[in-house]
């Protein structure tokens, strides 16, 4: 089975980060931030995966081709205009006669149980099966409706004629399409609207997956960015790989942090530069940065710019 890493963006909402590198490669905990992705996707067993890639696409490939396994195989496809979450999908997927297609977002930290999802999709034969999670309360996500057998039966408030009780789930961005989905993805536009809609129209069995693992999009804006690095440095949402220290940082291997100075629940990346007599403490310091005064709560990027992160 393939696995795509869904990558092309604009990377506007993370800016400045994105300024220097596209979203799925921003550091956390010093890794790119789709390496979450496609960690958990490797260690379920895949090894054939496809990125699509749009704002600094040499900067995402330098980024994440280094940390690929021997027996692993990463392609890039490149979108120069950006061809929407269904478009991005049929650019990329070499479809089969008997392969599904699992894609993951590239801005995730979600390790779900692959598995029981897959068995899923296969047993109900679906032409596609969506990984769920539970309706946050409050939130004012666009509601994916299933009934009592995981079925998926509204969408975006429609098909509006369905009968029974439905539970409201939030979409995680992760789907397994069948072979057969194929035929249906826009050249152009948006799964959900163009695809789903249209399969739940004509009675194609979609299924749900709910899955309880924590989930945590690092992409919406600097600050859960930095949300997500201190998840990791505090072991809230512990990562195999990811190994705080005894002052629950990450540093890297050539960095020299001075004795004077305090550092606590910090990412350096690196070559960056550490003044002596500092404190620093939860900031995220990117690689080639150089820091030179107190800092708390601020992510700092290689040509100064230090980015405050304020309380939401």
């Amino acid at each position: 089975m393939q696995a795509m890493l869904v990558c092309a963006g604009f990377g506007t909402r993370l800016a400045p980060l994105t300024d220097f590198l596209p979203k799925p490669a921003v550091p956390v905990a010093n890794r790119p931030l789709a390496w979450f992705a496609f960690d958990h996707l490797y260690r379920s067993g895949l090894r054939d995966f496809v990125v699509n890639t749009h704002h600094l696409p040499a900067e995402l490939r330098d980024a994440l081709s280094p940390l690929v396994p021997n027996d692993a195989r990463l392609r890039f496809v490149h979108e120069p205009e950006i061809l929407g979450t269904g478009g991005g999908i049929r650019n990329a997927w070499r479809a089969t006669a008997d392969e599904p297609l699992l894609t993951m977002n590239g801005k995730l930290l979600f390790a779900p149980e692959l598995q029981r999802a897959l068995d899923l999709h296969r047993d109900s034969d679906a032409i596609a099966t969506m990984l769920l999670k539970p309706m946050p309360a409050g939130d004012t996500f666009s509601a994916v409706e299933i009934d009592s057998e995981g079925q998926v039966r509204r969408m975006l408030g429609e098909p509006t004629n369905v009968q029974g009780e439905l539970r409201r789930m939030m979409y995680t961005g992760v789907q397994i399409l069948s072979p057969r989905a194929f035929r249906d993805l826009p050249e152009n536009g948006c799964v959900i609207r163009h695809s789903y809609r249209n399969w739940l129209a004509r009675g194609e069995c979609v299924m749900g997956a709910v899955d309880d693992a924590s989930f945590r999009d690092a992409g919406i804006s600097p600050r859960h960015y930095w949300e997500a690095n201190q998840s990791l440095l505090q072991a809230q949402e512990p990562w195999p790989g990811i190994h705080p220290d005894q002052h629950q940082n990450v540093v890297a291997p050539d960095v020299h942090v001075p004795s004077s100075t305090a550092v606590h629940q910090c990412a350096i990346g690196a070559g960056a530069n550490i003044a002596p007599n500092l404190r620093l403490k939860r900031c995220i310091i990117w690689p080639s940065a150089t820091v030179s005064e107190d800092l708390t709560d601020t992510i700092v990027l290689p040509n100064g710019t230090q980015v405050a992160v304020s309380e939401p």
